[in-house]
């Protein structure tokens, strides 16, 4: 239970900086690198103490963050970009991969608008044309993203915690 359930993590001055387990949560608030600010009752108990599972968290000390900079081209921020959701059917299954729009064999370069998520069926199906070539049609044109929130990926969790990260989270993070 302690690594399924997450815990918001925010700096001192109450930005949010990131989610960890629950289990990373207890730790730093025993060691006194940070407090609980809220929970929604889930209860966790050892022979010697109880107490409760934090929701929300905050950093005892300020945690300095350099300038947003560009986001790196990666599969890695591809897959975020693109929410983990194959752009040709919309598939969300473990097998996914980065397609090239205009395949690199036709002159298309690996950079944010030229590629795209897509599952290894779509990929192999489209092969080395075009979308509209295949008769195919991509769910939403790529593009470089502007920032780095829409990275801030919100993670499953019970409705409860959900409801109360709603209250320390960005309104653009929360409508996505």
């Amino acid at each position: 239970m302690f690594d399924s359930v997450k815990s918001l993590v925010l700096n001192y001055s109450y930005e949010p900086l990131q989610f960890c387990s629950a289990k990373r949560a207890i730790i730093m608030i025993f060691n006194a690198r940070a407090e609980s600010i809220e929970s929604d009752g889930y209860v966790v108990r050892s022979p010697t103490i109880t107490f409760k599972l934090p929701a929300v968290i905050r950093v005892l000390t300020m945690v300095k963050r350099s300038k947003p900079r560009d986001i790196s081209f990666s599969k890695k921020n591809i897959l975020r970009r693109d929410n983990f959701t194959c752009q040709y059917c919309g598939g969300t299954d473990n097998s996914l991969t980065v397609d090239h729009v205009l395949p690199k064999s036709r002159g298309g370069k690996s950079n944010w608008i030229n590629v795209v998520v897509a599952c290894k069926s779509c990929n192999l199906k489209k092969g080395n044309r075009t979308p509209s070539e295949k008769g195919m049609r991509l769910l939403s044109k790529p593009s470089k993203p502007s920032s780095f929130w829409p990275f801030f990926i919100i993670p499953k969790g019970p409705s409860s915690h959900l409801k109360i990260w709603g209250k320390y989270l960005p309104v653009s993070i929360i409508s996505k």
